[in-house]
């Protein structure tokens, strides 16, 4: 899906977090993509900082978890292609 926005904006991808706090003002909102409980984790140390989260997973232990977390827009990555880009787009235009 970065490719679909990739004109109007840039990606990183972090795949450790010990030194990520650094640069948590650089962004305008977050898409977290949850797989495990220590990702999990790692979404609740930013978690009300001040930066808008998407958050995504397909195991259904986490995504119980995180429906119960205000405050993020659970992204639904189970869907069709079209479906999931007009529900990104929709979340992004919410958080910007």
């Amino acid at each position: 899906m970065k490719y679909e926005f990739k004109d109007h904006f840039s990606f990183d991808v972090y795949k450790n977090f010990k030194n990520f706090d650094d640069v948590l003002d650089e962004y305008t909102f977050m898409l977290f993509v949850v797989y495990s409980d220590q990702e999990l984790i790692d979404l609740l140390r930013i978690y009300k900082r001040g930066v808008p989260l998407i958050v995504s997973t397909l195991n259904q232990d986490i995504k119980s978890k995180l429906e119960k977390i205000e405050d993020i827009l659970l992204f639904d990555s189970s869907k069709i292609k079209s479906e999931m880009r007009t529900e990104l787009r929709f979340f992004i235009n919410t958080v910007t």
